[in-house]
């Protein structure tokens, strides 16, 4: 009976070795067909690959920046007015200084304000003049930072000496108060239906030059 169970013992650890060696040789063939792959890999230094000659930008605010994309422009008398890409807002309170842009759809895109900790630890006071200065560079910062360089201004109300530091902090660090005319188009799809030829007539008498 002692001698089956030595019997026993042996042929597992055997075989648990063979198991071990097996894995252990597996494991250095996968990393060696990997370190072989990543040198071939290397060493072709991208002479195989060619640039493809179109791209297509996928950025939805692409139109924007070239001013090509029609403005909403609503109704005509309508107040406040949406004919904007970008709009600045300055929203002075008694406890602070707040600075955002508003795009034509409504969504706040930057914004800055004496409120937050970041701005505020420097400051003596949250709503003084040097509060709404230095909180104009901040938003300047962030408006180049989200790649707009020009905003559009509609004063409800003449502002103060403070909305007028703002204005002049944004145009001094870069940002362009007025956006840029929308590029027409040259080309408008469709039928030319006050052109002599329609597409489906013939040539009236009158077209025909003769040479």
């Amino acid at each position: 009976m002692s001698h089956c169970r030595s019997l026993i013992s042996q042929v597992s650890s055997s075989l648990t070795c063979f198991c071990r060696s097996q894995s252990i040789n597996a494991s250095r063939n996968v990393v060696a067909r990997s370190l072989s792959l990543s040198s071939a890999r290397n060493s072709d230094d991208n002479k195989n690959y060619e640039i493809n000659p179109e791209f297509i930008n996928r950025n939805d605010s692409c139109l924007e920046y070239m001013n090509i994309l029609p403005k909403r422009r609503g109704w005509r008398f309508q107040r406040p007015t949406r004919n904007f890409y970008y709009k600045v807002n300055i929203n002075l309170t008694a406890t602070k200084v707040e600075i955002f842009l508003e795009h034509s759809s409504g969504k706040k895109v930057v914004s800055a304000s004496s409120t937050e900790w970041a701005i505020r630890q420097f400051l003596y006071s949250g709503r003084d003049f040097a509060a709404a200065v230095n909180t104009g560079r901040v938003f300047a910062e962030r408006c180049h930072r989200a790649g707009i360089v020009s905003v559009f201004w509609d004063p409800v109300s003449p502002g103060g000496e403070k909305v007028k530091a703002i204005l002049n902090t944004l145009e001094e660090s870069g940002i362009q108060i007025g956006e840029d005319e929308v590029v027409e188009r040259q080309f408008k799809p469709g039928m030319n239906y006050d052109g002599k030829n329609r597409m489906g007539e013939r040539k009236r008498s009158d077209d025909v030059q003769i040479i």
